[in-house]
């Protein structure tokens, strides 16, 4: 094959051992928003952009194929009739292992043998070849390559992988999204992947491969695929079976040393000058501050990794051009770099005290970037340019969707159901909640009366006393895998974008039986404790408490959390449960009715801050799995911005927004669903009164999982490089 005019590959991320990136300097460096005409409610733009994604999806999903070598599993995509295969290098990479066993996973479930051909390490790079025959056919569906070099800033992709290893009730997730920076050998996008996208592909609206997907940082629009142009480059010493260079995981600071001697502010992955280290190869060259680093000996960088890759490349005094913008004009200056640290002078740098300006900025920023509030680059897909196009998509619906707060704390966000104040919300956000107030789209404060609760939904009907709200336009057929998607916040403004990544399905922890509480072993004599309640849960509604030390359940003896799990684990969801505990000097007997399971169980969309239980329903919602019936959307939703609509390019609510589950995937519940629950507890709500709060603690009061109204609540209690075996022990801490 000759790499040099075939068209694309694709890239993901596999499932390794797990190590994330540092999270890069993004300062202020000077990057002005594009002018452009003014694009509100730009439905021609949609439109084109739906059924470009509709084409491309239909012709590359064929060619997507999970990569399994026996000890963990990523992704790839095959670029030849015969069966090439491209994935990133450290998916495949043996030097560990002896003689991995490779194969290749079709959506289908079919398996086929493949070998490595060979590896450019430096780059993430690697390339197989399926070893038996096609059986559906004289050739293997393939994709066509595209060209990185020509990207764009803010061009549109879209990225397919198998995230979390190859599942066959649950197809490959689409996320669309946009091209942020284009290096030499990497591309940035905001398509969100992680653990297991590994090798998987980035595609263009058109279809073509520009992309495989490599590392990811925190950040969410932090994701780095191995440009397509480095195969095109490399790929027939590839195929010729050749491995080289050395994969680069971690940011080594030598443009802050002596070897090049600049530090920089990075912004919208745009490097600025912001110093330059007297008498340094940089001060010598003519670099200032204030200069916009283009490239270094013809070479483009997308990010502060590949910036840091380049210069390890480069040997000591060694003459290079480096290009700068400076002033609005681009200018190429002469450079001799210099020395490479010693070990020495290296561990000086990582252990210096002094906290620099460009420190303190990275500080700020990434505390930004973490929150709901951070600010968003000019290339982003929720720019807002971007979003301005969906002005009227949300025109129609404006006034359907309603704010809970307490405190001026945002808990929730609710939608619309009827003119007469009929509102459903989630759940488990209003559990901890103590007199919390409803902002109706007029800006008017209302009290609100809980009325009923699903708790396998996870949906709270709540009635304000009003006539004059605006329920949305429901559309109740299926949605399709990439539909373009858009939430609105409470003023009827576009906030955030999506695309349908997984059609509407039963999750798989909707049949398993939950409890809702973490465990560890204390006292002495030993004995299981509880150590966290989760809000939602059937041992919250119930009233157990952290501390309290479980004896036994339906009058077996528990001996140790791992007998417990597997008891409990053994009971389907609504099934009940007798858990004799001891609090304080106290023996008292509790009949608990089991929910779903509402916290996923493999973690494979959660990293560090997402699973960090110090962290809970703050970056992922504390419920966010077990739903009977869900579409799963690349939003980047926080857990406050659930309970409220989320529309189609229609205008139509296509569901209510009810779970961010992770990095990649947030949960809705379809309109269909929606409507079926609401007339359920709109039912449930005119049969009985609302019992009164109390905390029932025997058998007989507690047999029905009551959990008391919300005024008497309690209060308190990569994809990556070389990284993605999942732990098998995974979300195992949660009961």
């Amino acid at each position: 094959m000759n790499w040099t005019i075939q068209d694309h590959f694709s890239g993901a991320t596999g499932m390794k051992r797990t190590l994330l990136l540092s999270l890069w300097v993004i300062g202020l460096a000077f990057s002005a928003e594009p002018f452009c005409a003014d694009v509100r409610g730009d439905l021609a733009t949609l439109n084109k952009r739906q059924e470009q994604l509709n084409i491309s999806l239909k012709q590359v999903s064929p060619a997507l194929v999970a990569v399994q070598d026996g000890f963990g599993a990523g992704s790839g995509v095959i670029v030849s009739a015969d069966g090439i295969v491209l994935t990133a290098s450290h998916v495949v990479d043996s030097r560990r292992r002896r003689s991995p066993r490779l194969s290749v996973v079709f959506s289908d479930g079919s398996t086929y043998r493949c070998k490595l051909l060979g590896m450019n390490r430096s780059a993430d790079a690697a390339m197989l070849k399926i070893t038996e025959p096609y059986r559906q056919g004289p050739n293997f569906p393939f994709v066509e390559l595209g060209e990185s070099g020509k990207l764009q800033r803010g061009d549109w992709c879209f990225a397919l992988g198998h995230p979390g290893g190859f599942r066959q009730e649950r197809p490959a997730p689409v996320r669309l999204g946009r091209v942020l920076s284009v290096g030499d050998r990497t591309v940035v996008s905001d398509c969100a992947i992680v653990l297991g996208d590994s090798g998987g592909p980035l595609f263009d609206l058109s279809g073509k491969l520009i992309g495989i997907h490599s590392m990811i940082t925190e950040v969410i629009v932090e994701n780095r695929h191995v440009a397509i142009d480095v195969f095109r480059r490399d790929g027939d010493r590839m195929e010729a079976g050749e491995t080289w260079g050395t994969l680069q995981s971690e940011e080594i600071e030598l443009a802050e040393s002596p070897f090049f001697g600049t530090y920089l502010r990075w912004r919208d992955f745009t490097p600025e000058v912001s110093r330059v280290i007297r008498d340094s190869p940089a001060d010598k060259a003519g670099i200032r501050p204030g200069d916009i680093l283009l490239n270094i000996s013809n070479q483009a960088f997308a990010d502060p990794l590949e910036l840091s890759a380049l210069l390890v490349d480069l040997a000591e005094d060694q003459n290079v051009d480096v290009k700068v913008e400076r002033g609005g004009r681009d200018r190429t200056l002469r450079m001799t770099t210099g020395r490479h640290p010693d070990e020495r002078q290296r561990l000086e740098m990582e252990a210096r005290d002094e906290i620099t300006q460009e420190d303190e900025e990275h500080y700020r920023e990434l505390k930004n970037q973490l929150t709901s509030f951070r600010r968003v680059g000019p290339y982003e897909k929720r720019s807002t340019e971007e979003m301005d196009r969906f002005d009227s998509v949300i025109e129609r619906s404006r006034g359907c969707t309603v704010e809970f707060r307490e405190l001026g704390r945002t808990l929730s966000l609710g939608t619309v159901m009827s003119r007469d104040g009929y509102i459903l919300t989630k759940a488990s956000e209003l559990q901890n909640a103590v007199d919390p107030e409803v902002i109706l789209p007029n800006g008017r404060r209302a009290r609100m009366k809980e009325l009923a609760t699903d708790y396998e939904f996870d949906l709270m009907l709540v009635k304000v006393d009003t006539n004059s709200l605006a329920p949305p336009e429901w559309a109740t057929e299926a949605l399709p895998v990439g539909r373009i998607l858009v939430t609105s916040d409470a003023r009827g403004t576009p906030l955030l974008p999506g695309v349908v990544s997984v059609a509407a399905r039963k999750l798989p922890t909707a049949s398993k039986g939950f409890l809702g509480v973490q465990m560890g072993m204390q006292g002495n004599p030993v004995h299981v404790v509880l150590t966290n309640i989760l809000p939602g849960g059937a041992a919250q509604r119930n009233g157990l408490q952290e501390g309290d030390v479980i004896l036994a359940i339906n009058g077996r003896d528990i001996i140790d959390t791992r007998h417990m799990a597997e008891t409990v684990g053994s009971f389907p969801p609504n099934a009940r449960i007798s858990i004799r505990f001891q609090r304080q000097d106290t023996v008292r007997t509790m009949d608990i009715v089991l929910t779903p399971r509402f916290v996923a169980e493999d973690g494979d969309a959660m990293l560090g801050r997402y699973s960090d239980t110090r962290n809970l329903g703050k970056f992922a919602s504390a419920h966010n799995s077990g739903f009977p019936e869900a579409i799963q959307h690349d939003t980047d939703l926080y857990p406050n911005q659930c309970g409220g609509p989320i529309f189609d390019i229609s205008g139509k609510a296509v569901g209510i927004n009810v779970a961010r589950a992770g990095r990649i995937n947030s949960y809705a519940i379809p309109a269909s669903a929606v409507l079926r629950v609401f007339g359920e507890l709109l039912n449930k709500a005119n049969e009985k009164p609302a019992r009164k709060a109390s905390w029932p603690l025997h058998s007989d009061t507690a047999a029905e999982g009551f959990r008391p109204p919300l005024s008497s609540s309690l209060i308190g209690s990569l994809a990556g490089c070389d990284f993605l075996r999942a732990s098998p022990n995974a979300g195992k801490h949660f009961l």
